[in-house]
């Protein structure tokens, strides 16, 4: 049954209970008041039963008649207005209705552009609204989802480009088969393997599945046990890495393998994009109840206009240069998903051609 058989019915029945409850009391209000008026004439004229009795039956069974006349045309009135009422009623509640279920259906079909148009404040306006924040929502889900795909292709083509580029040239002897050779393939298959670590990492986060295990972390040991590895790559690349933390350094309520993951990250970007004879310094700071981590280059900088989005997954401030440098350009959405998940904050200011400075911040051991 739809909904205007039953706005029909429902008018029905409340015509039938009010049709019903008129009459009786119509009918009981007017035959009492025939006798009370039928009385009393009776009385003035002094007259009892016989003919005049006779006669008020008769006015009573007239009176009753009349009743049920106006009562039954009333109720014919009512039921025709009912039938007008529900369907005007219903047609204003089922249109836009129905409106919404067609655009859902061409929603649901992939059209995710498609909106609704109510602008009534009513409760059907508001739930237009909600419906329009809905495909809205579900539209942004849907470039993120078509960009997501493309740049992942784009990434893994490239290195794959490479692999078989060198393969093939090894195959057919324009290519020495020299430890540089195999060096630059295995480069090439390990930044395969960090895209895909990186991707999955970034898709447990953001689905709420990666563990988070926070703990007393002294920071000097932590960022000692980030900066030892990293120290290597820093002296053969001509760049310096100084850190400093105050003394006493203070404690962090973190989890060690998120915290190695962020500080790694940042200082791996660092390295990529500061010119040799650059300096990367790691600077601790307490501030309240958190503790501030500052990775500071006076590497390339960052333009303005790319800041707000360099956390968004596989951005690339220098969209020409894909991930030659090789990082697989989620190493900060992953930092920035750490740092949320474990209670702190992650931001970045930069001056083109002069420094770019990441700050993220951490709950102190004392604050939990």
């Amino acid at each position: 049954m739809n909904t205007r058989w039953r706005l029909f019915f429902s008018y029905v029945a409340v015509i039938v209970v009010l049709v019903a409850v008129l009459s009786v009391a119509v009918r009981s209000i007017a035959i009492r008041a025939v006798n009370g008026h039928m009385a009393g004439m009776g009385g003035m004229m002094g007259t009892g039963d016989g003919p005049n009795g006779m006669m008020n039956g008769d006015i009573q069974s007239a009176v009753s008649a009349g009743v049920n006349e106006a009562i039954l045309w009333g109720a014919l009135a009512a039921v025709i207005a009912a039938v007008i009422a529900s369907y005007l009623v219903s047609g204003w509640i089922t249109r836009p209705l129905g409106h919404m279920a067609e655009v859902a259906g061409r929603i649901a079909a992939g059209d995710f552009r498609q909106r609704v148009s109510h602008a009534k404040g009513d409760e059907i306006g508001r739930f237009a609204t909600a419906f329009n924040d809905m495909a809205g929502q579900l539209q942004a889900t849907e470039e993120i989802r078509r960009e997501l795909l493309g740049t992942i292709s784009h990434e893994i083509r490239t290195p794959l480009a490479n692999i078989e580029g060198y393969m093939q040239g090894l195959m057919d002897g324009v290519v020495q088969a020299e430890p540089e050779t195999y060096e630059l393939v295995r480069r090439e298959a390990a930044r395969l393997g960090r895209l895909v670590t990186d991707v999955e990492r970034l898709s447990r986060l953001e689905a709420g599945a990666e563990i988070i295990t926070p703990g007393h972390l002294a920071v000097a040991e932590a960022i000692e046990a980030v900066v030892a590895p990293l120290r290597p790559q820093f002296e053969h690349s001509d760049r310096s890495l100084v850190v400093d933390c105050p003394e006493p350094c203070p404690s962090i309520w973190a989890d060690p393998d998120k915290f190695a993951q962020i500080l790694g990250n940042l200082l791996s970007n660092s390295l990529r994009f500061t010119p040799p004879g650059g300096e990367v310094k790691v600077d601790v700071r307490t501030q309240g109840a958190m503790v501030a981590f500052i990775v500071e280059d006076n590497g390339t900088g960052i333009p303005s206009a790319d800041l707000p989005h360099i956390f968004e997954r596989f951005y690339r401030v220098d969209k020409s240069r894909s991930s030659s440098g090789g990082g697989s350009g989620i190493g900060l959405a992953v930092a920035k998903a750490l740092t949320d998940q474990m209670g702190g904050s992650i931001r970045a200011e930069s001056l083109p051609g002069s420094y770019t400075r990441f700050i993220f911040l951490l709950p102190r051991e004392s604050s939990t």
